[in-house]
C-alpha cells in the first residue's frame, strides 16, 4: 500500500501530476518532458507508491485531461523482417500546466469577441482564458479559479454536483469585470457554494475565497 501521506486517488493523481510538472518546468531538451511510465512508476515507487496505484491514477488523469499520452510508432528490422513498434510517453497538459500555475493572458478564449476593451484598459486586467477583470478584484477572481479547479479535481464530488458548483463559480466572475458587481447575485450563488466548505481538499480554498467575497457584498 501507499505511504500513510497518501491516503487517497486524489493524492496519488497530485503526487502524478507534480511529478509531471516538474519534468515540464526543467526540461533537459524539447522531448525531456515527456516520459516512459517506467520512469514514471520508478520515481513515484521511492515515494512510496506501488506501480498499480499509479497506473490506474495515471490513466484517470489522461481520461480527464490533465495528463496527455503521445504515442510515437516505428519499425524495428532484423534481417528481412520488419516488425512495427510504439513507444509510449507520458506528459502534463495544458490543463495541468495552469492547475498549477493559475490563469494565463495566452490562455485562449473568445468570450470577449467584438469588446474593444481600450477603452477601458487602465480599469481592467486581462487573467487567464482572456478574462477581463477589474483591478480591484484580481485576488477575488484568482482564488476563485483556485477553488474552481480544485473542486472540478476532487474525486469525493459527484460530476453533476461539479457543474452546479463551477456555474455559481462562474456567475461571481462574470460579475468581476463590472464597475458595481450585482451583490445579490454575487450573495446568492456564493451562498449556493457553501456545502464545498466541508468537502476534504477544498476548504482551505474555500476559506481563501470567503472574506473577500464578504468584502464585496457587505
Amino acid at each position: 500500500m501507499p505511504k500513510a501521506e497518501f491516503k487517497s486517488d486524489d493524492d496519488i493523481r497530485d503526487a502524478i501530476l507534480d511529478h509531471l510538472y516538474k519534468a515540464w518546468k526543467n526540461p533537459r531538451g524539447m522531448n525531456s518532458h515527456k516520459l516512459k511510465i517506467s520512469q514514471i512508476t520508478s520515481d513515484l515507487k521511492k515515494k512510496g507508491i506501488e506501480k498499480k496505484y499509479v497506473i490506474r491514477n495515471l490513466l484517470y488523469l489522461i481520461e480527464t485531461g490533465w495528463a496527455v499520452e503521445e504515442v510515437k510508432e516505428s519499425q524495428y528490422f532484423t534481417g528481412k523482417m520488419s516488425i512495427p513498434t510504439e513507444k509510449k510517453t507520458y506528459r502534463i497538459s495544458k490543463d495541468g500546466i495552469d492547475y498549477f500555475e493559475g490563469s494565463s493572458k495566452f490562455q485562449k478564449s473568445n468570450r470577449f469577441a467584438g469588446i474593444n476593451i481600450s477603452d477601458i484598459k487602465n480599469s481592467v486586467i486581462v487573467l487567464g482564458d482572456n478574462n477581463f477583470v477589474r483591478n480591484e478584484y484580481k485576488e477575488l477572481f484568482e482564488s476563485l479559479e483556485d477553488l474552481g479547479r480544485h473542486t472540478r479535481m476532487n474525486s469525493e464530488i459527484p460530476d453533476e454536483e461539479k457543474i452546479n458548483y463551477q456555474a455559481d463559480i462562474d456567475t461571481i466572475k462574470a460579475q468581476l469585470i463590472k464597475p458595481k458587481p450585482d451583490k445579490d447575485i454575487v450573495r446568492k450563488a456564493w451562498s449556493a457554494l457553501k456545502a464545498v466548505a466541508t468537502i476534504n481538499g477544498v476548504v482551505s480554498f474555500y476559506t481563501k475565497v470567503a472574506p473577500l467575497i464578504e468584502a464585496l457584498i457587505k
